[in-house]
């Protein structure tokens, strides 16, 4: 196991830049990635009470099922089922005894002909609330997500993806305003490069994204000392922050298989 410390003051951040790797996020000839597939997240010292569960199938080209939050009262469960090429179905489910609030209960997942999500519709008992387009770059990046609501006088938002080489380096409202920026990029793998698409949640309580392949390496944007550990590979496998007093506390840990 290889550790990687990196302290970071915040205006060495903001100027921190990392090297391209090849367009479309297909590494070159001499790029020697092992492939890995997050299977467990969860904070130090919880390993029982996961934050994110992923069951892949046995080539890891499709995820059965996602966990969230799993032995608590705010578990929610994700069943994916798949028609042939053309689409997926997103299934949310809790417990009896969770606490969880959802903002639609299921989605489908429509592809286009490279097997990219072209357009998902959500539901709530079997009424479709929205429909998200994914649009894509030349390159085959994501590149903008445009919601259209079916519910009289609400309009349709979305937003746009600026790509930095493999990694996403800004997110912007449909005008153009930056709403996220992500700088200071590692070499390290970021734990859900290998999950194939970006979905939502849907959780009230916690966070709505459920994936988001947006990275290929990890970055490390803080006002604080950042540090990773990671595996012989290169993927994270805990982070931490480093206080202004030098303690090093670990905050999340992520499991892989490959």
């Amino acid at each position: 196991m290889r550790n990687y410390l990196i302290l970071i003051l915040i205006v060495l951040s903001l100027t921190a830049c990392h090297k391209a790797e090849s367009p479309g996020g297909t590494p070159e000839p001499t790029d020697t990635v092992v492939k890995k597939y997050l299977v467990k997240e969860y904070y130090y010292g919880y390993p029982n009470r996961p934050i994110k569960v992923i069951e892949w199938n046995e080539d890891y080209s499709k995820i059965n099922h996602i966990s969230t939050y799993q032995n608590t009262y705010y578990q929610l469960d994700f069943d994916f089922e798949y028609y042939g090429n053309d689409s997926m179905q997103v299934t949310l489910s809790a417990p009896d005894s969770s606490w969880a609030m959802v903002l639609f209960d299921s989605y489908t997942c429509h592809f286009d002909e490279f097997r990219r999500i072209s357009t998902i519709d959500y539901y709530i008992n079997d009424e479709k609330i929205r429909t998200d387009s994914y649009g894509y770059d030349s390159s085959e990046k994501l590149v903008s997500v445009w919601h259209d609501y079916h519910t009289a006088g609400v309009e349709g938002n979305g937003y746009r993806m600026v790509w930095d080489g493999d990694n996403v380096s800004k997110e912007c409202s449909w005008s153009g305003e930056v709403i996220n920026s992500y700088y200071g990029f590692t070499d390290l793998y970021h734990p859900y490069y290998t999950i194939p698409y970006m979905l939502e949640s849907g959780d009230c309580y916690h966070s709505l994204v459920l994936t988001r392949p947006l990275w290929k390496n990890m970055y490390t944007q803080n006002s604080q000392q950042v540090y990773y550990e990671s595996d012989d590979d290169g993927y994270v496998i805990t982070g931490c922050h480093i206080t202004l007093e030098g303690d090093t506390i670990p905050e999340r840990c992520y499991e892989y298989l490959k």
